[in-house]
């Protein structure tokens, strides 16, 4: 599962390149997060982890799509215990969002986010549901570049998701990001 997501955000970033007309301004980046994940149960402390690929389309300039990918699994999962014979419970995000981005005067800049999503809840053992629902995102951060050309950009921020069918199942991220633009 992770080779296949890994080789469709090669693919992506390798098209990007390719048409460089059409899209402006790519980038790539990735974040750890913690949080809480639910589906039809109380709330579980997380930790996890999300890739995602950004860029400006060519007929926009002050919106950036964004498709991702986040895994978040239980707390308990990443620390030492006997596993034998238990489950931890996880969710698997994909996600495209568009984000405003406020630059400031220095290399500070504000983003927001919100989009569709599109999510695999196994909170319980016996539950494997994709849902549909919204996602919404808001970070801080600053951007290393000069003059917008190629380099980094590291953010904190806050990641909020939530399904309308099944088993309503929504998240709440606190992450800490990093992203290279081409």
């Amino acid at each position: 599962m992770i080779r296949k997501i890994f080789f469709t955000f090669i693919l992506l970033f390798n098209l990007s390149t390719l048409n460089k007309a059409q899209i402006q301004s790519p980038g790539l980046g990735g974040s750890l997060h913690i949080g809480s994940i639910s589906g039809n149960s109380p709330s579980i402390s997380s930790l996890g982890g999300s890739v995602f690929f950004d860029f400006y389309p060519w007929f926009e300039n002050v919106v950036s799509f964004r498709a991702s990918f986040t895994y978040s699994q239980m707390v308990e999962k990443f620390l030492p215990e006997n596993r034998s014979g238990k489950y931890y419970p996880f969710l698997k995000i994909y996600s495209l969002k568009g984000f405003f981005r406020q630059n400031f005067p220095s290399q500070v800049f504000l983003e927001e986010g919100a989009g569709l999503i599109y999510l695999n809840d196994r909170t319980f053992s016996d539950v494997n549901v994709w849902e549909v629902g919204a996602g919404f995102s808001a970070l801080a951060g600053y951007d290393f570049r000069k003059n917008y050309s190629n380099g980094f950009s590291l953010s904190l921020g806050v990641d909020y998701g939530v399904t309308f069918t099944h088993t309503t199942a929504n998240y709440f991220l606190i992450f800490l990001q990093t992203q290279y633009y081409f």
